[in-house]
């Protein structure tokens, strides 16, 4: 028969941890439905604490090799980069006229990567994030199908949830 080993407090009643409270609430953005909840999520959040919220967009953009299609691969990039600034401009507007402290952030690279990186970069208490991201939303994919992709750990959120060292909240 195999023992379990349990803490030492483990008879003790259950009790709720001190907590610091919220200073900065990062918000991975992609203009989804999901991440707008989260915004307005982060931004209830943000009124009764007084926490920054920072807005950020990952976006990984397309390459070549050997130069084919340079000039059609740079124009897409560019054409990447100016809409995640834009985007991620609309969504520190939308919340600078809520009275919020935000800023935004666009970075190049792999999203779950980046949003662990700039949680851990800025200090980051709290990820608020769409529990699915624009690509799942344009797929159509939904109910059963979402739900195994989710279980196959393909999906953004799984991976910063078990990678992250902040709570993460994910917004339906």
């Amino acid at each position: 028969m195999i023992e379990l080993s349990r803490p030492d407090d483990w008879e003790n009643p259950v009790s709720i941890p001190p907590l610091d409270g919220l200073r900065r609430i990062l918000v991975p953005f992609d203009g989804s439905h999901s991440s707008e909840r989260a915004l307005a999520f982060a931004d209830l959040c943000a009124a009764g604490l007084g926490a920054e919220i920072i807005v950020m967009i990952a976006y990984e953009p397309p390459f070549t090799k050997k130069g084919r299609g340079a000039l059609y691969v740079e124009d897409m990039q560019a054409a990447l980069r100016e809409e995640a600034h834009e985007l991620v401009g609309e969504a520190v507007a939308l919340l600078e006229e809520r009275g919020r402290t935000v800023r935004g952030l666009v970075i190049r690279g792999e999203a779950a990567l980046a949003i662990v990186d700039t949680a851990e970069t800025e200090d980051i208490d709290v990820i608020v994030m769409g529990r699915r991201g624009l690509s799942s939303e344009m797929s159509g994919m939904g109910g059963t199908l979402e739900r195994l992709r989710s279980s196959l750990g393909g999906a953004i959120t799984d991976k910063v949830s078990r990678t992250a060292e902040c709570v993460v909240i994910a917004v339906g």
